[in-house]
């Protein structure tokens, strides 16, 4: 579908965002303020005339008019244009589909989806069946710092209020919606006098919820007789939820399985129902969280121990690395084996090598080249008599450690290049600012929604360095919600 910058009046569209058969929807400007907005556009007069998309499509416009929560997109205006063209200008959300949480840990995923719970509330209250929840019917953004869903596309939803003299627009026979996500009454039908009403949202939000957990579809068919036998006849797979994923979460579990029931008799009551038993479900899952956050903290310090290699053969005062500084992990009155002098040369050739790699031989010179500076510019200590002691050993006293960590970040609300580089730069300038070392990014440049960034640091004791470098993986932890850190390690020269 190719449209005119200014084929509807008032509206500048500068790019497609996505596209359908006969829709799309484009990144467009309000002419009056300046305003970004959704365009979406459809194409009414390709439509089959007994599709009735001109009433369909006004249909649509009215029922986002009447709905008001934050987690749907705010409505703005819409009209027809000239040559055929219905339009819809709604709120501009920049995020990442809901598909990309799958796995998440429960309480990361919860607090996402208490809020689609509530919007959906609100569109039942509006007396409006969505037909059409969908992982990818779910956009998050970010907006002050927090996760913010957002329910998207109206296109087929039902108006339950509508009066039976205005018509139904739905024709016998007909289905509306994503068929893996469908619940049995949307696509068998119902009894005369019967009719869909919020219970069938429930159900494709039960099998979204499903997705999420278990990092697959529930329905993995491709026809669409499989399809439908599927939702009929299967009995969805027991999730099994880890303990690091917040496991075995009964109350969540428990949810999951009445909200995808068969039978829309035997799911929740209602939405404030569902509410409520996600709060529940996440506090359930928060003294997981807070137990597997305190072991990770008790073993932290054991996590990446400083290779053999950099500890001085003598011990006592001479010594770089003090035993008290060794885990207490280790045998009673032993260290931690050492490394064969071979495999201590292959180590640090490889870890010498990597660092070279990433940052460059001359930044690497230059880092070492300063550190030796502050050793070796020491001022000259004087003996008793006022001359001077005898000169230092230079190759003991200056000894330079290296650290690297390299960070696995994930930036789920980017969907191009340019908006990753609008957070790695940022991100990159800040950790040279605070913590005054080396940064680059190492991996992955070409995915947009992941970041791989080594942090290279100098000093003389590695204790110390390692507990830097961990700082830093705790400020990006702190300071950068919109960033998921899916990995970390830590390496010592």
């Amino acid at each position: 579908m190719n449209v005119r910058p200014n084929l509807v009046g008032g509206y500048t569209i500068l790019e497609r965002l996505g596209r359908g058969g006969l829709s799309g929807v484009f990144r467009a400007l309000r002419d009056a303020d300046g305003l970004e907005v959704a365009l979406k556009i459809t194409s009414l007069a390709d439509l089959d005339p007994e599709f009735r998309p001109q009433e369909r499509f006004e249909r649509e416009a009215e029922l986002l008019g009447r709905l008001s929560h934050p987690a749907l997109p705010k409505f703005h205006d819409w009209g027809v244009t000239l040559d055929g063209y219905g339009w819809l200008a709604m709120e501009l959300v920049r995020g990442a589909p809901l598909s990309q949480f799958a796995l998440r840990p429960a309480w990361e995923l919860i607090p996402i989806l208490i809020p689609i719970a509530e919007s959906l509330a609100a569109v039942a209250r509006g007396g409006i069946v969505h037909r059409d929840v969908a992982p990818d019917n779910v956009l998050v953004a970010m907006e002050e710092g927090r996760f913010a869903p957002k329910l998207i596309d109206f296109g087929v939803a039902k108006d339950l209020f509508a009066s039976a003299a205005a018509g139904g627009l739905t024709q016998h026979g007909a289905f509306l919606g994503k068929l893996s996500y469908a619940p049995p009454e949307q696509l068998l039908g119902l009894p005369k006098g019967q009719t869909l009403d919020f219970r069938a949202d429930v159900y494709s939000f039960g099998l979204t919820v499903w997705e999420l957990l278990a990092g697959r579809p529930a329905v993995a068919a491709t026809t669409l007789p499989e399809i439908v036998n599927a939702h009929l006849t299967r009995s969805w797979p027991r999730l099994d939820l880890p303990p690091a994923r917040g496991g075995p979460a009964p109350k969540l579990l428990a949810l999951v399985e009445r909200m995808t029931a068969r039978r829309r008799e035997d799911r929740p009551s209602s939405w404030e129902e569902i509410v409520a038993a996600l709060w529940q479900a996440l506090d359930e899952v928060r003294p997981v969280h807070r137990e597997l956050e305190q072991k990770k903290a008790e073993l932290a310090p054991f996590d990446h121990v400083p290779p053999a290699e950099t500890r001085h053969d003598g011990a006592g005062a001479d010594a770089p690395f003090p035993e008290a500084a060794a885990p207490p992990a280790a045998a009673p009155g032993g260290d931690a084996p050492a490394l064969a002098p071979a495999a201590r040369l292959l180590t640090r050739e490889l870890l010498l090598g990597r660092v070279v790699l990433i940052f460059g031989i001359a930044a690497l010179a230059a880092a070492l080249a300063f550190a030796l500076h502050v050793v070796v510019s020491a001022p000259e200590p004087e003996t008793e008599a006022g001359g001077l002691a005898p000169a230092p050993d230079v190759a003991k006293e200056a000894l330079v450690i290296l650290g690297v960590c390299e960070l696995t970040l994930s930036l789920p609300v980017a969907h191009s290049l340019k908006e990753k580089r609008g957070v790695v730069k940022p991100l990159v300038a800040q950790l040279r600012r605070e913590f005054n070392v080396s940064v680059a990014e190492v991996e992955d440049q070409d995915r947009w929604q992941s970041i791989v960034l080594a942090v290279a640091m100098v000093a003389s004791d590695g204790a110390n360095l390692h507990g830097a470098l961990e700082g830093v993986v705790r400020w990006v932890e702190r300071t950068q919600p919109h960033l998921y850190l899916a990995n970390w390690e830590i390496e010592i020269l």
